[in-house]
């Protein structure tokens, strides 16, 4: 039990560490600009992509995601260490690595580096989960995809998305403790991170993703030389 305790803390403090690098903050400050500052004052990819265009809102998509898909492998690599010397068991892998995508969402809703002022861990869960559960998560970005193109709003994508991805998740892994757990916990956490959006698309009020340019840096300065 000690050593579940140890590989655990382990896994929890790196994938926490590695999600409090946000990716958008770096973005905005490189831009001269405080992310918590502009259009909706969060610090993820749909505010960068609002800000800067939908490049740099892709690459912070790319990064937030890759620290999910990280944790896992934290997660992985730590239950292989702890098997390998005998400490624990191989079963325990999942559960790490589990417990890695949840760390790693700590990171970014509450980030140490950046006065726990954070994201909403869409993309990070989503990361987590496509090396998981490839097949819920690629049914769900899917369905995601879809339903962002029809109503132009990311938030509706975003939730339903993860819901949905939760939903197979626990359908598809039923018997599995740690991964049903996980996935309810992400899709409560992201449930709850969005209640300001849910609140505005019921009152018909939530911000549409319209006429964003390829990187509005450039649109600006070619529009200056014209």
């Amino acid at each position: 039990m000690l050593y579940i305790i140890i590989a655990s803390a382990i896994v929890i403090i790196i994938s926490y560490l590695v999600g409090s690098n946000m990716a958008a903050v770096r973005i905005a400050a490189s831009r001269g600009t405080d992310i918590n500052k502009v259009g909706s004052g969060n610090a993820g990819s749909t505010n960068i992509l609002r800000t800067f265009g939908w490049r740099w809102g892709l690459i912070c998509l790319a990064f937030d995601a890759a620290k999910g898909a990280f944790s896992v492998l934290t997660g992985y690599l730590v239950g292989l260490l702890f098997s390998h010397l005998g400490l624990v068991s191989t079963d325990i892998r999942m559960d790490l690595m589990c417990l890695g995508v949840l760390g790693a969402m700590a990171g970014h809703l509450l980030p140490i580096f950046h006065g726990f002022k954070g994201g909403k861990c869409v993309a990070v869960a989503t990361g987590g989960m496509l090396v998981l559960f490839p097949i819920p998560c690629i049914i769900s970005f899917a369905v995601a995809a879809l339903l962002i193109i029809i109503t132009k709003m990311m938030s509706v994508g975003s939730v339903i998305g993860v819901l949905l991805c939760a939903a197979l998740v626990i359908i598809s892994e039923w018997g599995n403790a740690a991964a049903c757990i996980m996935a309810a916990t992400v899709a409560l956490v992201i449930c709850i991170a969005h209640i300001p959006n849910i609140r505005r698309i019921l009152e018909g009020n939530e911000r549409k993703l319209e006429n964003l340019a390829w990187d509005k840096a450039a649109k600006k300065k070619q529009q200056k030389q014209k």
